[in-house]
């Protein structure tokens, strides 16, 4: 139920200089075991030759998951007594268990984002959810409180952490989510020549309010003069229900829905293919201007020209250098950068390629790492200093 990874990593010495190697449980009990932030934060650990990793995880994705974990995380303790603990995204369910099991050592827990704050502002669950908002933002404050150390995505989640629940800054720590790096180069992508034929632009994802499913289908019928081929993956059947409600009120016909593509496949095959993706997030909503989004991350560091939905941080992503930048729930301008880039597919190759040097400088692993270890190894030297 457990596993070590060992290996070394470039971290500057003089942080990290324990006098042995740092015991670290990483807990998981997620629906989506292998969700990118997860394998991201499990490969920065475990590329650290100062940590020694130890897995708690689930691979079943019902309910059964709970206790699959639980039964691991007992076996872990019980075997090795880690330093700290990190319970992964979304792990709210498990943490007062968890925070009890581990009560004499210190847990951090990735928040990453708000689940109080998608009832209440992201309209997840319909009435039932915004009923439900006052409830769970009451749970969600107490295990922020308790938890030795939060993890997030980006500073505008932090600030939001901090007003919201009143946590103080200096026990927030802001990481990118990263993505899953296959070490493919984006040259690959020059092959592609600037044609008459038909322009594919993939978007992938849960079709949340957030990503702003209404905002492309309105933008992709400003297009309609142009062989631009819209290729959706992901929602479930209600959100699928509505993507063709809105082709359908919009006429827009160029447009292919599959409910799921193995993630693996998505790296390997369909983003590499595509012309350009929708990294989003265009929605407009609270939330969307809290995130980059992990589809932003992955096709960046594939080294694949993106659209992305801006918000109020340094982020680094440069218009048509970068990346290709618009204002959120605004469909004209993302029409307008679509038919930019239609008309400047010859130039689409070497934004990916800026793109991808802005992963591997902001929103890589190895930036994670960098972050993450050097605090957890200050976590664990201040809990041993406490009498």
């Amino acid at each position: 139920m457990s596993n070590m990874i060992h290996h070394p990593h470039d971290l500057p010495a003089a942080v990290l200089e324990p006098k042995r190697r740092t015991q670290l449980a990483y807990i998981l009990a997620y629906r989506a075991p292998d969700y990118i932030r997860s394998q991201s934060l499990l490969q920065a650990l475990g590329n650290c030759s100062h940590i020694e990793l130890l897995i708690a995880r689930n691979r079943n994705m019902g309910v059964k998951r709970y206790a699959e974990t639980w039964r691991a995380l007992c076996q872990l303790r019980k075997a090795h007594s880690p330093d700290i603990y990190l319970l992964g995204f979304r792990g709210h369910e498990m943490f007062w268990p968890v925070r009890w099991l581990t009560r004499e050592k210190p847990l951090v827990f990735d928040a990453l984002m708000s689940p109080s704050a998608a009832l209440r502002e992201e309209n997840k669950a319909g009435w039932l959810g915004r009923l439900l908002a006052p409830v769970m933002h009451h749970l969600e404050r107490s295990i922020l409180q308790r938890a030795d150390l939060v993890l997030t995505d980006t500073t505008q989640h932090a600030a939001f952490y901090e007003t919201q629940f009143g946590l103080p800054k200096e026990k927030i720590l802001v990481i990118p989510v990263g993505a899953v790096e296959t070490g493919a180069s984006s040259e690959a992508t020059e092959e592609i020549e600037a044609t008459e034929a038909p322009f594919n632009v993939l978007f992938y994802g849960s079709m949340l309010p957030l990503h702003g499913i209404d905002i492309i289908v309105s933008a992709a019928a400003q297009l309609s003069d142009l062989p631009i081929h819209f290729d959706f993956v992901g929602g479930n059947a209600q959100q699928a229900q509505r993507l063709q409600d809105l082709c359908t009120t919009y006429g827009v016909t160029r447009y292919t829905h599959r409910f799921w593509v193995p993630l693996d496949e998505l790296i390997a095959v369909d983003i590499p293919r595509t012309d350009l993706c929708l990294g989003g997030p265009f929605g407009g909503t609270p939330q969307a201007r809290r995130v980059i989004t992990g589809k932003t991350s992955q096709c960046l560091a594939l080294g694949k020209a993106t659209i992305i939905g801006a918000i109020d941080e340094d982020t680094g992503f440069v218009d048509k250098h970068n990346c290709l930048l618009v204002p959120q729930a605004d469909a004209t301008a993302l029409a307008t950068a679509l038919r930019w880039s239609f008309a400047h597919r010859d130039t689409l190759p070497g934004i990916g390629q800026h793109g991808q040097a802005l992963y591997h400088e902001r929103l890589s692993v190895h930036s994670i790492a960098q972050q993450l270890i050097p605090t957890l190894l200050k976590l664990r030297e201040a809990h041993h200093g406490k009498p």
